[in-house]
């Protein structure tokens, strides 16, 4: 099995058995960061029309 970094980035190799479902936490956690993130570029987007 072949994991993928989700901001891209060295791809690993794991063993199907290593691998478990991330947690309620973790999944959380990057959805409220990518909603920051996306926000952010948005507003960055909006800033440089009005220049």
């Amino acid at each position: 099995m072949v994991l993928w970094p989700v901001g891209g980035g060295r791809e690993w190799d794991w063993l199907p058995e290593d691998v478990e479902e991330a947690a309620p936490a973790e999944v959380l956690r990057e959805r409220v960061r990518r909603l920051n993130r996306d926000t952010r570029s948005r507003e960055a987007a909006v800033g440089q029309e009005t220049v």
